[in-house]
This record gives structure tokens, sequence and C-alpha cells, in this order.
């Protein structure tokens, strides 16, 4: 994606990658153990990105 991406915010980068994979905002949310609202306001700027750790931890 180097190159590429380089415009997008995190957010949308997250949902670039998500939709890339195949994934619903359902399906990543719940990978990562948090709402669908949640993630949706993620994509679009209307809230902060997680810290890293946070993701790691839900991915263990």
């Amino acid at each position: 994606m180097r190159g590429l991406g380089d415009h997008l915010s995190i957010g949308e980068r997250i949902a670039f990658c998500r939709k890339r994979r195949g994934y619903t905002q359902e399906v990543l949310a719940g990978l990562v153990s948090r709402s669908t609202d949640w993630l949706a306001k993620i994509e679009t700027g209307r809230r902060k990105p997680p810290h890293i750790d946070m993701l790691a931890e839900s991915m263990l």
C-alpha cells in the first residue's frame, strides 16, 4: 500500500484494508471486540483511532 494510500487518513486506511480483505464492518468490529458503530466512527473520522496496543490485545 506504500504510495497508494499516502493521502488516506487512518480511518480511511482501516476501511480500505477491511474491504480489501472482504470483511464487513460487523466482522471486523467483532474481531476487535468493539461495536459496529464504534468502527464506523473510526472509519469516518468522527472518533480518534485506537492505539495499536488495544488492537493487539484484542487479537490475542
